[in-house]
């Protein structure tokens, strides 16, 4: 009986959190359009929230912006292993927005 309470338990738990990782998903799919050129990082973490990386090449995933690139916000889908779904917002080297591109991992 107690596996039984623990089973449930457990799937409970894996059903709130694969909730949670769809709606964060929606959040950022939601938010991600309002990103305007010119907006500060600043903007876009109150926007979007902390990158799950920031990449200091602008060559992510063979995209190609403008030559003014400094760095990259990458944010992933929760579900990055089944899903490979990316958010990247390009900024120059005074911290705005240049650029910006939702894509699938190659």
């Amino acid at each position: 009986m107690k596996w039984k309470i623990a089973s449930v338990a457990i799937i409970v738990l894996l059903l709130c959190a694969a909730a949670a990782g769809v709606v964060r998903d929606w959040r950022v799919a939601a938010d991600f359009p309002a990103i305007r050129a010119q907006s500060s990082e600043g903007d876009v973490r109150k926007l979007m929230g902390e990158p799950k990386q920031i990449a200091r090449s602008c060559a992510v995933f063979d995209t190609l912006v403008t030559p003014s690139c400094d760095h990259v916000f990458i944010y992933k889908s929760i579900f990055a292993p089944v899903e490979s779904k990316y958010w990247l917002v390009f900024f120059d080297e005074n911290n705005q927005v240049t650029a910006t591109s939702s894509q699938l991992e190659p």
